[in-house]
């Protein structure tokens, strides 16, 4: 598979590169979900796509330890496009290398007019908390995206990278992730984590977990809460301690085929071809 950059403009370029070690989080705690603080300024933006609460009780909490392993690799992101800013979470895979849902960074819903364009820039925020960031923010320009999603929106494929001039992952680490037998993590438990509208901002790091439902055609269905801006976060299963990404969070109930069933969102799971990929976005 091949994917393509962007600088503010689509190219047909691609770099490779040595194959960067993985690293993984070593602790974290889930807190009760706080009651809803009255933001500060209006929240900006919105969701690059829709998201869903899947039951009458909305199951997300509050990651209160932000700065600890693995919550801080994961990353509140900032869009600025031609037709206003978005929301969207990604996580640290390596030093300089976000990754994220494509529809993060390519998205008809970012080109003024419709058609279909990349994004200006982006903002990335490493375990942010209200309005602390404690590892500070870092605007890039430079994106890649799997060529399928760019082609074809096949939601199989929606992954993409924000490039770093700042080797942020040095100081906050990075998520180990790996393509898994399908059936393997059927019924496994698994947590979603990001950015999610909550309390009117984008600025709070929720988490959910629940039970993986099926693996179809290239996506992985849970059934775990979440909502709006949460696109591009990552799938994991395993103890706190050494989690694993297995998928991309990016669609809601109503993105599901009806031979999965209803209330699960889903996400593009990672294959050996998206490993390859993503060691090819490191080498860049």
């Amino acid at each position: 598979m091949n994917g393509s950059r962007s600088n503010f403009t689509p190219a047909d370029r691609s770099s490779s590169g040595p194959e960067t070690p993985l690293a993984s989080g070593s602790e974290g705690m889930l807190a009760p979900l706080l009651a809803p603080e009255p933001p500060s300024r209006p929240a900006t933006g919105g969701p690059a796509r829709l998201f869903s609460i899947l039951g009458p009780v909305d199951h997300r909490r509050i990651e209160l330890r932000n700065t600890a392993a693995p919550w801080r690799m994961v990353c509140a992101l900032r869009i600025d496009t031609a037709n206003g800013p978005f929301n969207g979470t990604g996580w640290l895979a390596g030093p300089r290398t976000v990754i994220t849902a494509g529809h993060c960074l390519h998205n008809s819903a970012f080109a003024s007019g419709g058609g279909g364009g990349w994004a200006r820039r982006v903002t990335v925020i490493p375990g942010q908390s209200w309005n602390k960031q404690p590892f500070g923010a870092v605007v890039s320009t430079t994106f890649s995206c799997a060529d399928p999603w760019l082609q074809t929106r096949d939601r199989a494929h929606d992954i993409g990278a924000v490039h770093l001039d700042d080797p942020v992952g040095e100081r906050v680490g990075w998520m180990k992730y790996d393509a898994l037998d399908p059936s393997a993590l059927t019924r496994a438990a698994a947590v979603v984590s990001g950015y999610p509208e909550y309390a009117g901002s984008y600025e709070h790091l929720l988490v959910a977990k629940g039970p993986v439902r099926a693996s179809l055609d290239g996506r992985l269905y849970y059934e775990i809460d979440t909502t709006d801006g949460q696109s591009g976060g990552p799938v994991w299963i395993g103890d706190v301690a050494a989690p694993t990404v297995v998928a991309v969070h990016g669609y809601e109930a109503d993105a599901t085929p009806a031979g999965v069933g209803p209330g699960v969102n889903s996400g593009a799971l990672l294959t050996p071809d998206h490993l390859r990929l993503i060691q090819t976005w490191q080498g860049g």
